[in-house]
């Protein structure tokens, strides 16, 4: 009667669906722009090209990642609550106009770090495991 006991309870966990782990998306900058934290507005009006400057009047330059990578729909959907074919077609809708252009995209988070460390004004998300002393987080973002 055990056995069976067990083996209900067993057989009931690995049916169970798993928690997915998910690493917490942070927004960094470089380490020397003086920037010690930003709201979630400031960061969409500078991702989103509404203000090209930090409020030290340094020059922003933020870096994305391709759509293939999951960070970026993370990143978005945490931020704003839109996938990325509504950020898609923002960007293709603010181009087309000749407003503005896209933040420049890079292949990875190693590459977001290397552009952010390399930019003065540089502007990123990464992992929070992956944020070194060459970047300063400014703002965390918790998924919705």
């Amino acid at each position: 009667m055990r056995r069976l006991f067990l083996f209900c309870v067993i057989s009931w966990l690995l049916v169970q669906p798993t928690a997915e782990v998910r690493a917490e998306l942070v927004v960094v900058v470089n380490a020397r722009c003086g920037v010690a934290a930003m709201t979630r507005n400031e960061v969409i009006n500078l991702f989103f090209g509404r203000t090209r400057q930090f409020f030290n009047g340094i020059e922003a330059q933020p870096v994305d990642m391709p759509d293939t990578h999951p960070d970026r729909a993370r990143f978005y959907n945490a931020l704003v609550g839109k996938d990325l074919s509504e950020i898609n077609a923002y960007w293709s809708r603010q181009v087309f106009s000749g407003r503005m252009q896209p933040p420049v995209k890079v292949g990875s988070p190693d590459e977001v770090l290397k552009w952010v460390v390399a930019h003065p004004g540089g502007i990123g998300f990464v992992e929070l495991s992956k944020a070194d002393a060459r970047v300063r987080v400014v703002h965390e973002l918790t998924s919705k």
